[in-house]
C-alpha cells in the first residue's frame, strides 16, 4: 500500500501503473541473478522498487535485510518516512514487523526484527555500520552518493557486498542515479551488466524503439508543447499514448551472454509521472547553463555527464577567436561589461568581458598593470566603443581577489588582502559594483556564497560594517569557462569567445590547469600544471560576475537597474543595534 505522507497517488500498488518497473522486481526473484543494477533519472518509482522488493523477501522469504543509505540521516528519514509507513499500512507487513513505539527492543528506526530475518539501515560513511552481521539481501540506494570510503576501510559497496559471501542464494542491488563520467559507480556497474533498456512500440508503425531525448519535438521557444516523433514514421505521440506504448513494452539486454548480473536503465521520458512537456521545458531551462544543463543529463535522462579532464591546447582554443572582433571592442550584441582582477606581487592581472542577454561572452580586454593608478584608470575612466558605432560603455562590475601575500610599498609591508580589501572600501560607489572574492574547495555546494559582514582586516584595522566578501566555488567556475569555450569552439551556446588578437600568453595561462581524475578519492580536482594561472583566474572572477546566481550583486545581470531615484534608501541604523559603524 502506498502511503498518504509518501506517495502522490496513496492507496493499492499496481505495477501496470508504470510497467516497466515489473521487469526490475521480478529480477530480485530470480534465482540466476545475484545481482541487480538500476541507473536511471529521477521520478521512476525508484524508491518504491526498492520498498517493494523489502516487502516481498518480509513476506514471502524472510531473509537479513540491508539497506545502504550515503547517510546515516538520509537512512533515519527514509526508515521514518517511507519504510514505516509502508507496514503500517500494508497489512500483510504489520503483523510481522512490530512497530517501533512498542515496547520490543529488537524494532528501532534503524533495525526492525520480524520472523526469519531483519530490515538494518546503515550508513555509506559508517564503516562499523557496513559490517556488523551476515546479510542474505544488500540494498544500496543512491550509491553515487556514497563517498569514496567508508572511513579507511574502503569502499562502502565493497564493504556491504562482503556481508553476503556466507550466502549462497544472496541478492544484492544497487539504485543511483548517474554522475561523471569515469566516476559514476552506476555507470560502472551496469557497463558490467547485461545491460537492459525498455523498448516501446511506437503506437502508428509499430516499430520497437527506445525513447530517446533527441526525438523530443517542439515549436521553437515553445518546449510546452513538446511531442514524440517516432524516428522511423515521423509519426507524433503526446503524454495520451505513453501508458500504451509503456504496456507494451519489453526489456532487452544488450549484452545477454552476462549472466548473474541484470542492469535496468531508464529515462524520465517514460515516466508516467512527468509529461514530455515537462522533460522539454527542464532542458530549455537549463540549456545555457552548463551546470544546469549536468544536472539535467543525470537526473532527468539518467546519462553520465561528460567531464573535460584534458589540458586544451592553443590550436584547438583558437578556434574560439572571432576574426572581426578587434581588441576593446564591444560587439553589438552585448550590452554590460564585466571584469575579473587577479592582484599579483609586482601588479595586477585583469580580463574584461562583454555580455549579451542570452549569456553569450566575447573577452575584449585582458592584461597586465604594474600600479595601482593604472588599474583605476582601466575601472573607472575607460570606456569601450561599440562595434557599429552607438554609445561607449564602462565596466559594469567588478571581481577582485583578496586572496594573501606580502607585497611590499615604500618599505612599509602590505598584505595584499588588506591592500584589495580598502581598494574596494576607497572606491565604494564611485562607479561600477566592487565585490571582493576568495576561492572555495570543491565541497562547497553552490558556486557563490555572500559572507558575514567583516569588521576588521588581518591587522585588526576597523572595516564599515556592510564590507562582505563572497566565496566562489572556484572549481565549478573553471568547469563553466572550458565549457563555454568549447561552445565557442563548436559555435555553441553560452559560448565564450576571444577576440581577434588574443595572444599565446593569454593561451598559455588559461590552460596552466587541467582536469584530472583522482582515483582515490574519486573526485576530478583541477591541477596546476604550470606557474603562471593569473589569466584563468580573472576569467573565472569576469564570468562569476555575470552569472544570475551571483550572490553578491543581489541583481540578476539580465534585469535593468532600476534608475537612483527609484532606490530605496538603507534605513538608518538603531541605537540598539549591537554593529556599530566604527568607519
Amino acid at each position: 500500500m502506498l502511503s498518504p505522507e509518501a506517495s502522490a497517488e496513496p492507496g493499492r500498488w499496481y505495477t501496470a501503473r508504470a510497467e516497466y518497473q515489473r521487469g526490475m522486481m521480478d529480477a530480485f526473484s530470480d534465482p540466476r541473478i545475484e545481482m541487480v543494477v538500476v541507473m536511471g533519472s529521477a521520478q521512476f518509482g525508484k524508491t518504491e522498487i526498492l520498498n517493494n522488493v523489502i516487502g516481498f523477501f518480509v513476506d514471502h522469504d524472510p531473509s537479513p535485510i540491508l539497506v545502504v543509505e550515503p547517510t546515516i540521516e538520509v537512512g533515519k528519514a527514509w526508515s521514518k518516512d517511507r519504510l514505516s509507513t509502508m507496514i503500517r499500512d500494508t497489512p500483510a507487513l504489520r503483523e510481522k514487523v512490530a512497530d517501533v513505539k512498542s515496547r520490543d527492543s529488537d524494532n528501532t528506526v534503524l533495525h526492525k526484527s520480524f520472523y526469519g530475518g531483519h530490515i538494518t539501515v546503515a550508513g555509506a560513511n559508517s564503516a562499523a555500520s557496513l559490517r556488523a552481521r551476515p546479510i542474505r539481501i544488500i540494498l544500496c540506494d543512491d550509491i553515487d552518493a556514497f563517498p569514496a570510503s567508508a572511513g579507511t576501510e574502503g569502499d562502502p559497496v565493497d564493504l556491504a557486498a562482503k556481508r553476503t559471501t556466507a550466502f549462497w542464494n544472496r541478492k544484492i542491488g544497487l539504485f543511483s542515479t548517474p554522475t561523471d563520467e569515469g566516476l559514476s559507480r552506476i555507470e560502472k556497474a551496469y557497463n558490467g551488466s547485461d545491460k537492459r533498456k525498455y523498448w516501446v512500440p511506437c503506437i502508428h508503425c509499430g516499430e520497437m524503439q527506445i525513447l530517446a531525448f533527441e526525438n523530443l519535438k517542439w515549436p521553437k521557444g515553445e518546449p510546452e508543447k513538446a511531442v514524440y516523433t517516432c524516428p522511423h514514421c515521423e509519426g507524433t505521440m503526446t503524454d495520451a499514448d505513453k501508458p500504451r506504448m509503456l504496456q507494451r513494452g519489453e526489456w532487452r539486454a544488450e549484452a545477454p551472454e552476462v549472466k548473474k548480473i541484470a542492469g535496468f536503465w531508464i529515462n524520465e521520458l517514460y515516466s508516467p509521472w512527468v509529461s514530455f512537456s515537462e522533460v522539454a521545458e527542464k532542458f530549455y531551462s537549463s540549456r545555457k547553463d552548463p551546470m544546469q544543463l549536468k544536472v539535467f543529463k543525470n537526473t532527468s535522462l539518467g546519462e553520465v555527464w561528460k567531464q573535460v579532464v584534458m589540458a586544451k591546447t592553443h590550436e584547438r582554443l583558437s578556434g574560439a577567436i572571432v576574426e572581426d572582433l578587434p581588441p576593446m571592442t564591444v560587439p553589438a550584441e552585448a550590452f554590460v561589461l564585466t571584469c575579473g582582477i587577479d592582484p599579483g606581487m609586482s601588479g595586477y592581472w585583469f580580463v574584461v568581458r562583454a555580455w549579451s542577454n542570452t549569456m553569450t561572452s566575447w573577452l575584449i580586454h585582458y592584461g597586465f598593470l604594474p600600479t595601482e593608478a593604472e588599474l583605476d584608470r582601466l575601472i573607472f575612466e575607460t570606456q569601450y566603443p561599440r562595434a557599429g558605432g552607438g554609445q561607449s560603455l564602462g565596466i559594469w562590475r567588478v571581481a577582485r581577489d583578496t586572496g594573501g601575500g606580502k607585497k611590499s610599498d615604500d618599505d612599509l609591508v602590505l598584505s595584499m588582502t588588506e591592500e584589495s580589501y580598502w581598494w574596494i572600501v576607497r572606491n565604494y560607489g564611485r562607479g561600477p559594483g566592487l565585490y571582493g572574492t576568495k576561492g572555495a574547495s570543491t565541497s562547497m555546494p553552490t558556486r557563490f556564497r555572500m559572507g558575514e559582514p567583516l569588521m576588521q582586516t588581518p591587522s585588526g584595522k576597523a572595516l564599515p560594517n556592510w564590507f562582505r566578501i563572497t566565496t566562489i566555488n572556484t572549481d565549478a567556475m573553471k568547469d563553466y569557462f572550458h565549457y563555454g569555450l568549447d561552445q565557442a569552439v563548436e559555435k555553441g551556446i553560452n559560448a565564450l569567445y576571444l577576440h581577434s588578437e588574443t595572444e599565446r600568453s593569454y593561451f598559455d595561462q588559461v590552460t596552466a590547469e587541467e582536469k584530472r581524475i583522482d582515483s582515490k578519492k574519486g573526485v576530478a580536482e583541477w591541477v596546476k600544471i604550470r606557474r603562471d594561472n593569473h589569466y584563468l583566474d580573472a576569467e573565472i572572477l569576469a564570468i562569476s560576475c555575470a552569472q544570475p546566481q551571483w550572490v553578491g550583486g543581489g541583481v540578476n545581470l539580465l534585469a535593468p537597474r532600476r534608475p537612483k531615484q527609484e532606490q530605496k534608501k538603507k534605513p538608518a541604523m538603531r541605537r540598539d543595534e549591537k554593529r556599530v559603524t566604527r568607519w
